[in-house]
């Protein structure tokens, strides 16, 4: 038996970005753990992770993953070009893909109204936290888009709209084997959803 820490934070938001990273770095470095996953609309986030990684000297691999194409209407993207250059320059893998807990689901819902399993799935994990929720979410998507290994241990971090508060280790899955995804651990998260 093992006794860990799971850090607390009062309240969601950026303001626990930084921390979250440093917990996030700690403990991949602890496992041997190759792939760290982290939810980035704009890449600040990422670029954040990058920065904080060469400083502890992890060596792993830094993967960013944001909303697909379209998501904010017409066909734009969440970061601009000039982004996209520092973060390939700088060797953070970036992944752009749909939702793996909404996705098309999203699409019918707004339609016809109703509810979908995968948006099931994803309201159960908000109870623990948004966080949550986007961290496994982001998993499944480096997953699918071939950004990780779902044979070995990550570390996935998320937050709510901007920054991150919540980061798990887990072994990912494909949206295809949905069921072979194991949350394995907690490391931090927001104890309290702000109104």
């Amino acid at each position: 038996m093992e006794e860990k820490k799971i850090w607390y934070f009062p309240y969601p938001g950026p303001d626990n970005t930084s921390v979250t990273l440093d917990i996030a770095l700690e403990r991949a470095k602890e496992l041997g753990i190759k792939y760290i996953v982290v939810a980035s609309r704009s890449g600040d986030t990422a670029l954040s992770l990058e920065r904080k990684a060469r400083e502890v000297t992890y060596s792993g691999n830094l993967i960013m993953v944001t909303y697909h194409a379209g998501f904010y209407g017409g066909d734009s993207i969440s970061f601009t070009p000039s982004r996209k250059e520092e973060l390939e320059e700088k060797r953070v893998k970036i992944v752009m893909g749909s939702h793996s807990l909404s996705g098309v689901s999203r699409s019918f819902r707004q339609k016809f109204g109703g509810v979908s399993i995968p948006e099931i799935i994803a309201e159960s994990y908000r109870r623990i936290s948004q966080g949550f929720k986007v961290a496994v979410e982001v998993a499944i998507m480096a997953a699918d888009g071939g950004a990780i290994p779902t044979t070995e241990d990550v570390v996935s971090m998320g937050g709510n709209s901007k920054g991150v508060d919540t980061a798990i280790v887990l072994r990912a899955a494909h949206q295809n084997s949905f069921f072979d995804l194991k949350i394995k651990e907690i490391l931090c998260l927001p104890r309290e959803e702000k109104d």
